[in-house]
């Protein structure tokens, strides 16, 4: 049995999903959200509701705190490997560290939010180049 989401969670899930700003990228649809806190389950959130890619962060005095999650489907269809291919990466970029799993993945750094969502997206671009959505 499932225990009951608290409230806070539903309200930072709402508040990921008003925020959201989307980008296709190859047919993709990749999404970017702030919340201050519950990132993984916002970004979960934004996959529940259509999302291919979902990146959810937050910034307190020029730390980021990033939670990446993916469909499986995008996962089965492009082999693209979240915590290999873009938290660890976006890590090093941010000087932090980042890491995680195929569908779910996370990332610490130092920097603004807005140039971390851009390295991002400038990374899925690269590895969605031959993997476009059909």
């Amino acid at each position: 049995m499932v225990a009951p989401m608290d409230i806070s969670e539903r309200i930072a899930r709402l508040k990921a999903c008003k925020r959201m700003k989307t980008m296709r990228i190859y047919g993709w649809i990749i999404a970017f959200s702030h919340v201050g806190s519950f990132q993984a389950s916002a970004a979960r959130a934004l996959i529940d509701v259509g999302a291919d890619v979902a990146i959810v962060g937050s910034e307190d005095k020029g730390e980021i705190l990033i939670s990446i999650r993916s469909s499986n489907e995008f996962y089965n269809r492009t082999d693209v490997h979240l915590g290999r291919d873009i938290a660890s990466p976006l890590g090093n970029l941010l000087q932090g560290i980042g890491g995680g799993h195929t569908t779910s993945a996370g990332v610490n750094g130092a920097g603004d939010l807005e140039t971390a969502f851009k390295y991002a997206a400038k990374m899925l671009k690269e590895k969605l180049r031959n993997h476009p959505r059909q």
